[in-house]
């Protein structure tokens, strides 16, 4: 065979050494340079490799660690550098393969061009895709945390603080028992479990100052700034931060005459008249008698609740009715037993309209929907067992939302919360809720019903319960003193471990 060039061996069209080189050390990097006989610089990238699946190993040991970095602006800032510069480690890692081998004389064709497109195709992929993938989920979890949670730390007036003066509204009341004379001024209620803190140099955390963590977990049938918000689910979970102890105080969407501070009251009862469900609504509804709070119907329920249960309410967090319903959608569904059958010949969804449902005993898989009529249908049933269905449907939730689930529909559930879910808690706040995680043993959660005989009082001309409020806060006192084994024993609570209604 002659040479195509003058006094030199003809070249192959095509090397193929090459891309696979590309190929391997796209895989992982280095791999590609020892294929091709470059043994110094393969082993060097190769190291490089391996030291950082080992810093990238310890990270995720540490959840939470990273679970503090997945909310901390900064720290997703940097992590999106990172993943930046890994990609181009990664990029300079291929291409240094292939470039190792001498170019051929002439361009391949036919099936090994193909060959040749193929493997540089997959090589391009396995690199980008992870990279692109990654650096998303990035900017959709930094765009969702500084939507949702508020800037700067934001906290109710103290008792002490100087009390506002509001005038009267004319908005439509929500029960005939209210009345719009009058004016109002506003302080919280007394902080019981507050206690002296010590000076440091380091930025203050969530609970400093506080025996106690108390967040307001609602569940209503609208957003903030939206008309005819009802918050039907009411739950107070008070955590200790020291011991990680929890309990959980769920408050019937019925409860009539519940009480708030004096100086908010003008009513002869000192109590909201309404069921406390119409209070977020009552309130938001007469924003001219709150110049002073943003955001009235948290704010003042807040302070109802505080009263109610004699702890001071920190933060709340709402969710919607339809996050609720997309939520669930996103982590594919929830598994769910039924001890007992629940039917509604006329069940009322979120977007109108009626419907049977007949849920026989069992078990289920459930989409949004069929979730959310289970935990909300009462026609047949009532509040307290609607209560006990609630918690079951969010603690299999909880449950069933595992790590992988959520970071492939993340995305989708980003978008839900960011349209449903609203919240107090400010953003520099978050790093110190993911310390309390690993604290929080789910098995030991105190789960109280405020419910009738034991927590009521007399019912009103309407049959609505009213709070038995020397009862409700002794026995929510004694619930955070005792451990949660004692408080079980002593004082007698329903054990709602696998109580669904």
């Amino acid at each position: 065979m002659t040479s195509l060039h003058s006094g030199a061996k003809c070249e192959p069209w095509w090397r193929p050494k090459a891309y696979v080189a590309m190929l391997l050390s796209a895989l992982v990097p280095g791999v590609g340079q020892l294929y091709g006989g470059h043994k110094r610089r393969g082993i060097a990238l190769i190291s490089t490799t391996v030291i950082l699946l080992i810093l990238l190993l310890v990270v995720l040991r540490d959840q939470t660690m990273w679970l503090r970095w997945s909310v901390e602006p900064t720290a997703l800032k940097w992590l999106l550098v990172g993943n930046g510069a890994l990609l181009t480690f990664r990029v300079y890692a291929a291409a240094d393969a292939f470039s190792n081998y001498d170019k051929p004389d002439r361009i391949a064709t036919g099936r090994r061009a193909a060959s040749a497109s193929v493997i540089a195709t997959i090589s391009v992929l396995l690199i980008a895709i992870p990279h692109a993938y990654t650096g998303y989920l990035d900017v959709v979890q930094y765009d969702l945390i500084k939507t949702i949670f508020a800037p700067t730390a934001t906290t109710t007036p103290s008792a002490d603080s100087a009390t506002s003066n509001f005038s009267p509204s004319s908005s439509t009341q929500p029960t005939s028992a209210i009345t719009s004379s009058d004016s109002y001024n506003v302080t919280t209620p007394t902080q019981p479990e507050k206690t002296t803190t010590t000076t440091t140099t380091e930025p203050p955390r969530l609970w400093d100052g506080t025996e106690r963590l108390n967040v307001l977990l609602l569940g209503g049938d609208g957003g903030k700034g939206r008309t005819s918000i009802r918050t039907d689910t009411i739950i107070l979970a008070s955590i200790n931060p020291a011991s990680g102890h929890t309990a959980l105080f769920s408050v019937p969407r019925n409860m009539a005459r519940v009480p708030v501070p004096e100086s908010v009251s003008k009513w002869d009862c000192n109590c909201f008249p309404g069921i406390i469900n119409a209070l977020w609504r009552w309130a938001d509804d007469r924003p001219n008698r709150f110049p002073d709070i943003a955001d009235p119907g948290s704010e003042i329920l807040k302070l109802a609740i505080g009263e109610m249960i004699g702890l001071e309410v920190h933060y709340y967090a709402l969710i919607n009715l339809a996050g609720f319903v997309e939520l669930i959608d996103a982590i594919g569904g929830i598994d769910i037993t039924v001890p007992k059958r629940l039917y509604d010949p006329k069940y009322s969804g979120p977007n109108g309209g009626s419907r049977t449902i007949d849920i026989q005993p069992g078990d289920y898989h459930m989409d949004g929907e069929e979730a959310l009529a289970y935990a909300r249908s009462r026609k047949t049933s009532n509040d307290y067992n609607r209560m006990g269905r609630q918690r079951c449907v969010l603690k299999a939730m909880a449950a069933q939302a595992d790590p992988l689930r959520v970071v492939r529909s993340f995305p989708a559930i980003a978008s839900t919360l960011k349209q449903n879910l609203f919240t107090d808690i400010p953003l520099e706040s978050l790093p110190d809720f993911i310390e309390l995680i690993p604290r929080v043993n789910a098995d030991e959660i105190i789960s109280v019903r405020l419910i009738p005989d034991r927590f009521t009082g007399p019912r009103t001309p309407d049959r609505f319960p009213t709070p038995d409020l020397e009862e409700i806060r002794s026995v929510v006192q004694a619930v955070l003193e005792l451990t949660p084994q004692d408080a079980l024993e002593t004082l007698e609570l329903e054990n709602l471990e696998k109580k669904c209604g």
